[in-house]
């Protein structure tokens, strides 16, 4: 009998006895898994099986882990990076201050051999500067160029300099890639490897792991995710790219997040045209439904998911979708009472607003509803101007507006504004809710000290302006438009919300324009801050 057949009896034995048909099983799956992916010549080991009778049974082989990613990892070296970025973090409330300063660290992959890499989106936020290390290349210095982002989906496409191609073609023969694989064929228990350079280590690391399965999007694995992590690949057995590493979760033990590569093919072509890309905005709040609702409101059973609100001027809004209807599908597939969906290419149902995710800019989308009964269709498609006036921001990608005047600093009110503000100023809350998203609105970011309002003692840094002189303003050019008003008046009144105490809506301060005026210089010496083009013409006029 050949030797490698057998493994010594007692072993055998002990194994048969305490395992049974678990052991079996477990061969059984990793030797059909094996099979399953081309993954080249690996060492492997035969073991006999013994069933209930203790009779020989089939031989099974046995792949270590190390033994199954040994011939992808020979490939793969090269195609991974280290990025480092000089960051430029702006100040969301004094937007005027020079921005802080420091140096992150992430990791990337190359998807073709024109120098195209892949990273998340939070690993360039505000870089002014990107450079990458290659492993074979040692401690040499490649310079990298931002060519589009996708924040909301956290994902990147980066370039190689011109002169970083030359050297790596002339260095390493051609620029070494990974293959995209197809993350709509991913499933629970399929074998992994993460790739990347944790803890700002400067040697590419490696985990193994397997799919746990999809959550809000992601796709949920066991292999360990470290900060550094971000940006690498996630790649299956054939060494082909099916996720790009994003998250781990600190206080749980192997749960990681990769994003699927599918969502980036889907938008791939679309950041080599747009510096900024955001995900389609449909501008309505959904909320479940159930067997009686659908009854009273007679559509037809099962149902779907609720209208609760539309956005004033969002996509849905205007092509007619209505508060009350019922979305009862979107390009054919069905949209059940709790606003999920059954696609051919997801083992879990997927959420409208994660499907509407994977449409490309400029694709057409038919929605059908039903309204009292009533079956509608109708067809849109996403432009790149589509957002919620109060949205988030990335100031490394798109520039902030502002005003100072007044001994106040004032902002179009952004999502990113309500972590910053939020512990200070509560009422600020309510604009994460999406039909308070509807009308832009302005909001004091900063008070200066020893300025007149702050002598007033009457508006708290976090207070949203409702009127400027008796004028209702919720732009900054009718903000600006409505403090040259005092020109006349003599004073400068300010109607506002309290989000602080939140004990007034409608919160009313008059300060002497006079004092407001000569002051103005002498607060910008003091605090830095350039005097506007509107302070300015102000000045001159008085």
């Amino acid at each position: 009998m050949n030797n490698k057949s057998i493994i010594t009896g007692s072993i055998v034995f002990a194994a048969s006895v305490l395992l049974g048909g678990g052991f079996y099983q477990m061969l059984a799956h990793k030797t059909h898994h094996a099979q399953e992916h081309d993954i080249g010549d690996i060492e492997e080991h035969e073991v006999v099986t013994l069933d209930a009778g203790m009779q020989p049974n089939i031989v099974e082989r046995v792949i270590s882990s190390s033994q199954l990613w040994r011939p992808v990892q020979e490939k793969v070296s090269d195609t991974v990076v280290q990025l480092f970025a000089h960051v430029l973090q702006k100040d969301l409330l004094r937007p005027y201050a020079p921005p802080a300063q420091g140096t992150a660290t992430g990791s990337a992959f190359f998807i073709n051999d024109e120098g195209y890499l892949v990273t998340n989106a939070h690993v360039v936020n505000e870089a002014a500067g990107i450079w990458m290390q290659i492993p074979s290349l040692g401690k040499r210095i490649l310079d990298v160029e931002i060519v589009g982002v996708s924040p909301d989906r956290d994902l990147a496409l980066l370039k190689v300099s011109d002169e970083g191609l030359d050297i790596i073609r002339r260095e390493l023969g051609g620029v070494p890639y990974l293959p995209l694989g197809n993350s709509d064929l991913v499933r629970r228990s399929d074998d992994l490897l993460a790739l990347g350079y944790p803890l700002g280590q400067q040697s590419l690391k490696s985990t193994t792991g397997v799919v746990s399965g999809r959550e809000d999007g992601l796709i949920q694995i066991s292999a360990p995710i470290n900060p550094g992590n971000s940006g690498g690949p996630t790649i299956n057995t054939r060494g082909e790219v099916i996720g790009v590493n994003s998250s781990g979760v600190l206080e749980a033990q192997n749960v990681g997040y990769a994003i699927p590569i599918n969502d980036l093919k889907v938008i791939l072509n679309d950041l080599k045209k747009v510096k900024l890309l955001r995900r389609p905005f449909l501008g309505v709040l959904f909320n479940n439904a159930n067997e009686a609702l659908t009854e009273y409101l007679g559509n037809p059973e099962p149902g779907g998911c609720y209208v609760v609100e539309v956005v004033r001027n969002s996509p849905l809004d205007k092509v007619g979708v209505k508060t009350g209807d019922m979305i009862y599908a979107i390009n054919g597939h069905a949209v059940d009472m709790f606003g999920e969906m059954k696609l051919p290419f997801s083992e879990d149902k997927m959420s409208i607003i994660n499907y509407v995710s994977r449409l490309k800019l400029g694709e057409q989308m038919r929605i059908t509803i039903y309204r009292n009964g009533s079956r509608k269709e109708f067809e849109l498609a996403f432009d790149l101007s589509e957002k919620a006036p109060i949205h988030e921001v990335y100031p490394g990608f798109e520039e902030l507006d502002w005003e100072v005047f007044g001994g106040m600093v004032v902002m179009p009110l952004v999502l990113n504004h309500i972590p910053i503000l939020g512990k200070h100023a509560p009422g600020l809350a309510k604009y994460l809710e999406t039909r308070y998203q509807s009308e832009p609105t302005l909001i004091i970011t900063h008070i200066f000290p020893n300025s007149q309002l702050y002598r007033s003692r009457s508006l708290p840094v976090g207070s949203t302006i409702n009127e400027v002189n008796g004028i209702r303003v919720r732009t900054l050019d009718e903000f600006r438009h409505a403090i040259k008003q005092s020109e006349q008046t003599h004073f400068l009144t300010i109607r506002a919300s309290d989000n602080v105490s939140r004990k007034s809506e409608n919160l009313l301060v008059a300060l002497p324009w006079k004092k407001v005026l000569q002051e103005e210089p002498k607060l910008a010496a003091d605090f830095r801050y350039p005097v506007t083009q509107m302070a300015q013409s102000l000045l001159q006029n008085n």
